[in-house]
C-alpha cells in the first residue's frame, strides 16, 4: 500500500460463492480506498466476526439463505452497540426491499448485477462521510447533555442534575420505603476569600472543595454545586446517623485543606414517608441556617422539629438506633 493511502477493512456477508467472487473482483479494481474484504456466509458468522474483530464497513446481501436473513442481520446491527456503517447488496428487481433496508438503518444499497468499481467507490466514500457526520453529531449531543448537568466552574454536578436525582430518590423511596439523606453545605465566610485574595482564588477554592467532596463519598452518592458557595450531597440508602458520619467526614476533610479554604457548615435532612422534595429542601435549609447561626463549622440535622447533631464542639447526634447503619457499597466512602 502506498504511503498515505487509506485502507478500509470491510466484512462481506454473502452466501452465494459466485456473487461473492464477482463482488470481490470489483472491489479489487478500486484505486482508492484500498479495500480489504473478509467474507462470511451467514448472519451468525457475521455477528461472531464483528464481535471478534474491528471493521470499518459491512456489506450485507439481503437474500441470505438459512435461518438468518440479511434484514435480520441489519436489524440486529442497528440494535447493538456495533457502530459500523452498513451497505446492503441486492439483485435487480429487489430495490424495494433495499429501500426498506435503508429505512431500517442501512446507509446505502448496491445492485450486485450491475455493480461497477466506480459505483462501489462512490458508495463507500458517501457512506463513510455520512457515518463520520453521524458520529460527530452523536458526540456533540452527548457533550451538550453532559454540559447541561455539569457545573462549568467546578466540573461536578450542577443544580439541575441534583434536582433530577432528588426527584428520582423521592419516587424510589416512596416505592421501597428506604431512607435517603440530603446534605446542604455552605462555605463559611467565603466572601472574605474573594475580598482578600480575589475572585480567581475564590474560584480555585470552590474547585478544591468540590473535588474534596467527591473524593469522600461513595460512587452511589451524588455531590454537586447547588449555587454560589453552596454544595449539596445526596446520600441514597442513608439515615440520619449515617448522614451525620458522612457530613463530619466531609467537614474534617475540607477543614484539612490549606488556607485560604474556609470551614464549612452542613445541614442534614432525610426523607420520611409522605415528605415531599420541597419539604426536604426546606428542612435541610433550616438545618444549615441553624449551623450557621450556632457559630459555623458544624453539622446540624433536622429531625422532628429539632436541629441537633454532632458539631465542631462534639455534641452527639439526636438520632434513633434504627437509623444507625449506613449500608456499604462500592465507592470511596
Amino acid at each position: 500500500m502506498r504511503e498515505g493511502e487509506e485502507e478500509i477493512r470491510a466484512l462481506l456477508v454473502e452466501d452465494d460463492d459466485g456473487d461473492a467472487a464477482i463482488f470481490c473482483r470489483q472491489a479489487s479494481r478500486l484505486i482508492r480506498p484500498k479495500l480489504t474484504l473478509i467474507r462470511v456466509a451467514s448472519e451468525q458468522e457475521a455477528l461472531a466476526c464483528l464481535d471478534a474483530e474491528q471493521f470499518d464497513l459491512v456489506f450485507v446481501d439481503l437474500n441470505l439463505a438459512g435461518r438468518g436473513s440479511g434484514m435480520n442481520l441489519l436489524e440486529r446491527l442497528q440494535s447493538s452497540a456495533l457502530a459500523v456503517p452498513t451497505i446492503v447488496v441486492t439483485g435487480s428487481g429487489d430495490e424495494v426491499r433495499a429501500v426498506e433496508a435503508m429505512k431500517a438503518g442501512a446507509h446505502d444499497y448496491l445492485v450486485k448485477d450491475t455493480l461497477t468499481p466506480e459505483q462501489l467507490e462512490r458508495s463507500i466514500r458517501n457512506v463513510r462521510e455520512r457515518h463520520t457526520l453521524e458520529q460527530e453529531r452523536a458526540r456533540m449531543v452527548a457533550k451538550l447533555a453532559e454540559l447541561s448537568v455539569t457545573d462549568e466552574l467546578t466540573g461536578i454536578a450542577n443544580r439541575r442534575y441534583l434536582v433530577q436525582k432528588m426527584e428520582e430518590e423521592v419516587r424510589r423511596s416512596e416505592r421501597t420505603g428506604h431512607l435517603f439523606s440530603l446534605l446542604m453545605i455552605d462555605l463559611d465566610h467565603f466572601k472574605l476569600v474573594n475580598d482578600r485574595f480575589g475572585h480567581q482564588k475564590g474560584d480555585e477554592v470552590l474547585r478544591q472543595v468540590a473535588a474534596t467532596l467527591e473524593r469522600n463519598i461513595r460512587r452511589t452518592d451524588s455531590a454537586g454545586r447547588y449555587g454560589g458557595e453552596e454544595f449539596c450531597v445526596l446520600l441514597p440508602e442513608t439515615g440520619p446517623a449515617g448522614a451525620c458520619r458522612v457530613a463530619e467526614k466531609l467537614r474534617e476533610a475540607v477543614k484539612g485543606l490549606p488556607d485560604p479554604v474556609p470551614t464549612i457548615s452542613i445541614g442534614v435532612a432525610f426523607w420520611e414517608p409522605y415528605v415531599s422534595m420541597d419539604d426536604i429542601l426546606r428542612r435541610v435549609d433550616e438545618a444549615l441556617y441553624e449551623a450557621k447561626a450556632a457559630g459555623r463549622d458544624r453539622v446540624v440535622v433536622h429531625r422532628g422539629g429539632k436541629a441537633a447533631c454532632r458539631d465542631a464542639h462534639g455534641a452527639s447526634a439526636d438520632v434513633q438506633p434504627e437509623f444507625a447503619d449506613r449500608p456499604a457499597t462500592s465507592g470511596n466512602a
